[in-house]
C-alpha cells in the first residue's frame, strides 16, 4: 500500500472512530506542519485498542499502523491541524508525508 494513501486512510479512520480517546496533549513537541506544541495527542496503539471496537476494524488500524510506523515508534496526531505525526520518542514529531 502506498504511504501517502495510507495516511488518508488511517485520518479518515481516526475520524470515523473518534480517536484518541483520551483527550491528553503532549506539550514540548511541536507539530512540523502547523508549529503548535499545545495541540499533540498520541494515537492509541493497535494492541490498546483491541475490544474497544470491532474486530475488523481494528484489524485495518494495526494494518495502517504498521505500515507507518516501526514496531518501537508511535504515532499521533495534531488536533490543531489534523495532521498525522510520527512520535520518536525524544520529544519530536516528524511528517508522515510533505
Amino acid at each position: 500500500m502506498d504511504r501517502n494513501h495510507a495516511v488518508e486512510l488511517l485520518k479518515h479512520f481516526i475520524l470515523e472512530h473518534d480517536l484518541p480517546r483520551r483527550d491528553m496533549a503532549l506539550f514540548g513537541i511541536l507539530c512540523p506542519y502547523c508549529g503548535k506544541s499545545d495541540r499533540i495527542r498520541e494515537l492509541e496503539a493497535p494492541l490498546r485498542i483491541n475490544g474497544t471496537i470491532h474486530h475488523e476494524a481494528a484489524a485495518r488500524y494495526a494494518e495502517l499502523w504498521s505500515t507507518l510506523a516501526a514496531a518501537d515508534e508511535l504515532l499521533g496526531i495534531c488536533k490543531f491541524c489534523q495532521n498525522l505525526l510520527l512520535l520518536d520518542g525524544s520529544r519530536r514529531a516528524a511528517p508522515l508525508y510533505p
